[in-house]
């Protein structure tokens, strides 16, 4: 598996598909395929990118990224069944990786199926499955847990809880994502069930 590249820079492509040539020290050369809106600084003879090397039946494709952490938030979304690179390619071209985080945060499909290649199913997939995976910045988990009191409310409402009743629940709810974060499903369990 090759996870990083260094080289001289041969040729960078901005076409359809975004790729960088490269040619290391060893003489081999090198197509690295990036996301489009990565800032690339031609002027520079080389560069250094973390990449993930993705075997498919008919081909063997490397993708670069300039930070590890954006190579491996692009291998959770191809995790996910039905993502392949070429998707997740186009979402981390779509949005950063701060916007991204936000999206799947929120839970908003509708704009993550904006991304070219990516319908709606695809992208509430992406984010059940994500929400899970992703490591948030410590200031996320506020918006995280003002998110899930969000959904919380409706889902109660939802079922017929008002007034004393949904602010008991919404009560609980609040002590438990103080100590852990749930998924959207368990908090309700967790909340009625107590």
């Amino acid at each position: 598996m090759i996870s990083y590249i260094s080289g001289k820079i041969l040729k960078i492509n901005t076409g359809k598909q975004t790729y960088i040539d490269i040619l290391t020290k060893s003489g081999i050369g090198y197509r690295v395929y990036v996301p489009s809106n990565m800032d690339i600084d031609s002027s520079k003879e080389d560069i250094n990118l973390y990449t993930s090397f993705q075997v498919r039946e008919d081909n063997q494709t490397l993708y670069g990224f300039k930070e590890e952490i954006d190579r491996d938030l692009f291998e959770e979304i191809i995790s996910v069944s039905g993502i392949g690179p070429k998707t997740g390619l186009a979402i981390l071209s779509t949005y950063k990786r701060d916007e991204l985080e936000q999206i799947i945060l929120e839970g908003d499909s509708r704009k993550l199926s904006k991304v070219s290649g990516l319908g709606s199913k695809g992208a509430q997939k992406i984010i059940l499955e994500l929400r899970g995976k992703i490591e948030f910045n410590q200031d996320d988990k506020e918006s995280i847990e003002n998110s899930r009191i969000k959904e919380l409310k409706d889902a109660l409402r939802a079922l017929g809880f008002s007034g004393d009743a949904l602010k008991l629940y919404i009560k609980k709810a609040e002590k438990i994502l103080d100590k852990e974060i749930l998924e959207i499903e368990d908090l309700l369990k967790r909340v009625l069930s107590d």
